[in-house]
């Protein structure tokens, strides 16, 4: 059989944010600030505050990601991923 981490399973979301909650009520808190700033100048292509929140939301979203692969890799430990 080929290698891999043999029935280890990624723990769930939920737990994953339980154990960071500080981090990821920041990333929520930026994406929301972000949206209310885009929603109340409307979808103004033209302006630089409408880009500059969709560059927000987008680095959050990717931060969001690399936090949760990070956590279940501590959580399933690095002997299991190979």
């Amino acid at each position: 059989m080929g290698s891999g981490r043999h029935g280890a399973a990624r723990p769930p979301i939920g737990v994953l944010i339980q154990q960071d909650r500080v981090d990821f009520s920041l990333f929520a808190s930026i994406i929301v600030i972000a949206l209310a700033v885009m929603v109340l100048i409307g979808i103004d292509l033209a302006s630089v505050a409408f880009w500059v929140a969709m560059i927000l939301v987008l680095v959050s979203v990717a931060l969001i990601v690399r936090r949760l692969n990070r956590l279940s890799r501590e959580e399933l430990g690095d002997d299991e991923l190979l």
